[in-house]
C-alpha cells in the first residue's frame, strides 16, 4: 500500500509498505482524508508529545471505510461502515492508504456528514469542546483567542456562543480583521499594531475572570498579553507555533494572581471515559449535521504533500489542506 514515510525529522517519502492484518479489537482503516493540523506539523519535526520510531507513517486524524475487523464487539460493529478515526499510540498514522488502529479510536459518521468533514471531526473539535469547559468551569466572563483565524478558532467561537462567553480573537495581519470577526470574534486585535497592548488592556479591563487561549507559546507576545490582561486570567499554552525561547514575566504570577497551564488533547483524552468521548463527538456530529463546516482551501495527494504542506504553513488562516487518501 502506497504511504507517506517519515525516514526522520522533515525528512518524509513517498514509499510502499504491506498492507497490515488487524488483531482482535482492531479495525483496517481504508483511508479517505486526513487533515494537516499544527499537531502534525510538530510530529514531522519530532517535537510531538506522543514519540514514535523513525521510520513511522504520520498523520494523527482522518477518515474513511472500515474494510476488515480482527474480531470483537465494537470492531465487528464497524465493518463497511464510514467512521472518523485516529491514530493508533504505537504504529502507523493516518497518511496512508490503509491504517490500522484500535477500534475505540473510530466513530462511525452520521449519513448526512461527509467524509472530508468527518475527517476533521476528533482534534479541533475536541479541543474546542474542552476550552469551552474549562471557560465554564472557571466561570470566565471572556475567552480571548490567539491565533484566531484558524479552524479551531471557527469552533470555539461555536461552542462559546452557545455557552453565552464573548470570545476576543488575535491576528498578526490587519487585512484578515473582517474575514475573523465574521466567524463569530465580538472583537478582533492584530497583534502587530504599536497601541496593542494598550488597546487589549482597555478592551478588556471590565471583565473579571479572562482565560487566554494561546497558541504562540514561544517570544513575547503571549506574556505580554498576559499582562496586560485583568488579574486573575488564565492562560492555557496549547501550541508553540513561535519556536523561540518564551519571554515569561514571573510578575504576571507573583503580583497579578495570574495562573499558566499547558493543554494536549491526547492527555486530556485519556481523563475521559468512554461515554464522556462518545456524547462530545455526538454532540460534533449533531454540530456537522447542521450545516456547520470547517473550511477547506485546498486538497492534495500524497505525492503533492510537500506543496501542501507549504501552503497549510503559509495560509493557516484560508482553511485547512486535506490529504486525498483514496
Amino acid at each position: 500500500m502506497k504511504v507517506i514515510l517519515l525516514k526522520g525529522p522533515n525528512e518524509f517519502e513517498l514509499s510502499e509498505i504491506p498492507k497490515p492484518v488487524p488483531a482482535k479489537g482492531q479495525v483496517l482503516v481504508k483511508m479517505a482524508f486526513s487533515p494537516i493540523n499544527p499537531s502534525d506539523l510538530a510530529f514531522l519535526t519530532g517535537n510531538y508529545g506522543l514519540k514514535k520510531a523513525f521510520p513511522v507513517v504520520p498523520g494523527l486524524e482522518g477518515s474513511g471505510v472500515v474494510v476488515a475487523s480482527g474480531g470483537g464487539f465494537l470492531a465487528n460493529r464497524l465493518l463497511n461502515k464510514n467512521v472518523a478515526c485516529t491514530a493508533p499510540n504505537t504504529g502507523n498514522g493516518t497518511w496512508a492508504e490503509y491504517m490500522l488502529t484500535d477500534a475505540n479510536k473510530c466513530m462511525d459518521l452520521q449519513k448526512n456528514v461527509s467524509l472530508k468533514q468527518g475527517s476533521m471531526l476528533f482534534v479541533n473539535p475536541l479541543t474546542a469542546l474542552s476550552f469551552i469547559k474549562k471557560a465554564k468551569k472557571m466561570h470566565a466572563d471572556l475567552i480571548v483567542f490567539s491565533a484566531a483565524g484558524s479552524a479551531l478558532g471557527q469552533m470555539v467561537t461555536h461552542f462559546a456562543k452557545e455557552a453565552k462567553i464573548p470570545v476576543f480573537g488575535l491576528i498578526r495581519k490587519e487585512e484578515l480583521k473582517e474575514e475573523v470577526l465574521s466567524k463569530g470574534f465580538s472583537e478582533v486585535f492584530c497583534t502587530e499594531k504599536t497601541e496593542y497592548l494598550e488597546t487589549l488592556k482597555t478592551a478588556t479591563k471590565s471583565f473579571k475572570k479572562v482565560l487566554f487561549l494561546d497558541a504562540i507559546g514561544g517570544g513575547r507576545m503571549p506574556y505580554e498579553t498576559l499582562n496586560v490582561l485583568p488579574d486573575n486570567s488564565k492562560m492555557i499554552i496549547y501550541g508553540r507555533l513561535d519556536q523561540k525561547p518564551s519571554d515569561f514575566s514571573p510578575q504576571n504570577i507573583l503580583f497579578k494572581q495570574n495562573t499558566v497551564e499547558g493543554y494536549w488533547l491526547s492527555k486530556e483524552a485519556q481523563k475521559k471515559s468512554i461515554v464522556e468521548v462518545v456524547l462530545d463527538v455526538r454532540k460534533i456530529q449533531k454540530m456537522l449535521s447542521a450545516g456547520f463546516e470547517t473550511t477547506i482551501q485546498k486538497t492534495i495527494k500524497m505525492e503533492e504533500l510537500k506543496d501542501g504542506l507549504e501552503t497549510y504553513i503559509n495560509q493557516m488562516s484560508s482553511g485547512k489542506v486535506l490529504l486525498d487518501l483514496n
